[in-house]
Parts: C-alpha cells; structure tokens; sequence
C-alpha cells in the first residue's frame, strides 16, 4: 500500500476493490479523486438547493453519489446517501445540514488527496 491508500484507508475509503477496479493503477486513481474533488456537480447542488429546486438537486447528488461510490469514498458516499434519501422521499427538511456534511467530508477527502 501507498502512502495515499494509507491514508485513505484511515479515512474510511474502501481501497482495495476500488484499486482492483482501477487495474491498481495509483496515478490514475488519484486523477479521478483530484477530478471529482473539482467536479462542478457540487456547485449545482448547492445552487439546486438554495433554489429549491430539489428535482435538480436529487439528479446532481445521485450522481456524486454514485461517482463517490465508484471511487471508494465511503465516508463521503455515505454522507452524500443521507441528502439523496432525504430528496427522493420529498424531505427537504434538513437539506441544508445534509449539504454542509457533504462539504465537511468532502474538505475531509481533500486533504488527503491533495497532500
């Protein structure tokens, strides 16, 4: 193991069949991390969510969920699934929260990433 799964690995990120799925190629994983840590998807959930507009909002969090999901974030995936759930049965209640725990794993991941 890397330095980078290592630390990913103590994040909560489920390495091994996602390093499986990416042919254990490092350099090519960590371009996907360092792409989807600038994926504009983020920006239009927050944008759907502060125009209400939650059909927007579910579309663009089912997708980072499932990029999240590809990439073995768990932490982040996981974080992501509350918002998607909460959007699919039409409680918007505590959207907002769910958005800022998004951010917070999402600064999580990055700091990893990004070292």
């Amino acid at each position: 193991m890397s330095k980078l799964t290592d630390l990913l690995n103590v994040y909560g990120a489920d390495t091994i069949p996602t390093m499986e799925r990416f042919l254990q190629d490092e350099e090519m994983y960590l371009d996907c991390l360092l792409s989807f840590s600038k994926d504009e998807g983020f920006q239009k959930l927050e944008a759907a969510l502060q125009e209400k507009n939650f059909s927007a909002a579910f579309d663009d969090a089912h997708m980072l969920k499932g990029v999240a999901a590809n990439l073995g974030l768990t932490p982040l995936y996981k974080t992501i699934c509350v918002l998607v759930e909460a959007l699919r049965t039409h409680d918007y209640a505590n959207c907002d929260q769910q958005l800022h725990d998004i951010k917070i794993e999402k600064v999580r991941m990055e700091k990893i990433i990004l070292q």
